[in-house]
């Protein structure tokens, strides 16, 4: 208060102090002690406030930092736990009278440039040639899904199944599904699901259950075609 007065007064004579600190704080001394100490704590006060905005500013920005979402960057990497050899066992048309077991291979590597991840099944068939499935894996940056193309030597139809990978701790889920032409103008629905449990952030099995239903079926009813077990090779 004492220092604003004295300021209007210094320009109202054509002196200007304002960038001269040096000789305002010559003049607080001519305070009396009184009204100096109370301009003291004014200035403390002014400090003090603007430290507490200060403060309170840099929580806010940490918390809203800490709040912001992790970027969740999805690639064909996600899939790498494929890559490895398997044993494979087959059980189609699982719990029924129709049921037969098939045993295997499957072989997955990274391919074209790691854009891909190549499996490789060779599955034993008794009393018949064996059955070679290949299948390309992969995230679509484009459609933004996960999806596998299936080529196989006992079926000349090739089908692209896509979906979501779901990761935690415990387990990852591979969810995806699809649908194709077949004969007679029939078109074939299929739903797919891949599950790897995480064992000491170790996966070395996982599970797939392939479900179908062809547009003859009634709708809503799906078969459940088979049950793929894969327990990883030492």
């Amino acid at each position: 208060m004492y220092v604003r007065r004295w300021i209007r007064e210094e320009k109202k004579s054509g002196i200007d102090h304002i960038a001269k600190p040096h000789i305002i704080y010559s003049y607080v001394l001519k305070i009396e002690p009184t009204k100096r100490q109370t301009y003291y704590q004014y200035i403390m006060e002014k400090v003090l406030s603007l430290l507490s905005s200060l403060f309170y500013l840099s929580c806010f920005a940490n918390i809203t930092s800490v709040a912001q979402p992790a970027v969740d960057i999805k690639s064909t990497n996600d899939l790498s736990f494929l890559v490895g050899t398997w044993d494979i066992v087959r059980n189609y048309s699982p719990n029924s009278d129709e049921e037969r077991v098939l045993n295997g291979t499957l072989v997955c590597e990274d391919a074209l440039d790691d854009q891909f991840i190549k499996c490789t099944y060779d599955m034993k068939r008794p009393g018949k040639i064996r059955g070679l499935d290949v299948v390309y894996f992969n995230y679509n940056s484009i459609y933004k899904l996960y999806e596998s193309v299936w080529l196989s030597s006992t079926w000349p139809i090739k089908g692209i199944l896509q979906g979501n990978l779901e990761r935690s701790n415990h387990q990852h889920t591979l969810r995806t599904s699809g649908q194709f032409k077949i004969e007679n103008d029939i078109t074939e629905y299929v739903k797919d699901e891949l599950i790897a449990p995480v064992v000491d952030l170790d996966l070395s099995s996982f599970t797939r259950h392939t479900h179908i239903r062809t547009s003859e079926y009634e709708e809503g009813v799906w078969h459940h075609h088979m049950i793929e077990q894969a327990k990883r090779r030492e």
